[in-house]
């Protein structure tokens, strides 16, 4: 996992060197303000697209865990804020069936939290298949979230076919 200002994503080669990187923070930097929710943004590589969406927070209990096995997901937060908890994936459960055509499966979540990061407007974070992450959750002072999130192929990133 990695989380930072958005401001800041240039200044990381990991990200500013890469055309697949470049390509998900640049739409991010241009679309953001006018994005609409419940829209599929595609990109050239037709397996890579965004999501805008807004909802309610909850407590801890309220939420779920989730994972994807072959996309990573870089969340950028609009407005408001929103907690997302996370855990390597090996230390929690499988709950139900993984769901291929959505890359998504929910995990079981555990007693104790693992680690917690509050993505405020302006803050990204980029969420790896092992990471296993429980979003929506309440920050402090926030009600809602208006988020994005670009799906990105591992395979597009890593270079293999996962």
């Amino acid at each position: 996992m990695h989380t930072d200002e958005f401001s800041n994503w240039r200044s990381i080669n990991f990200f500013s060197a890469s055309p697949v990187w470049r390509a998900a923070f640049e739409w991010i930097d241009a679309n953001a303000g006018s994005a609409e929710e419940g829209y599929h943004y595609d990109f050239p590589d037709p397996k890579m697209f965004a999501r805008v969406m807004s909802y309610k927070l909850k407590d801890r209990d309220s939420a779920r865990f989730e994972h994807h096995k072959h996309t990573i997901d870089l969340q950028y937060t609009i407005a408001g804020a929103e907690g997302i908890e996370y855990s390597p994936l090996h230390l929690l459960k499988i709950e139900g069936e993984y769901l291929q055509e959505k890359d998504f499966q929910f995990l079981h979540t555990p007693a104790k939290t693992y680690g917690r990061i509050d993505n405020h407007a302006g803050h990204f974070c980029v969420l790896w298949p092992r990471d296993a992450h429980m979003p929506q959750l309440r920050v402090d002072g926030f009600e809602h979230v208006r988020k994005l999130v670009v799906k990105i192929p591992i395979d597009l990133v890593t270079g293999t076919n996962q």
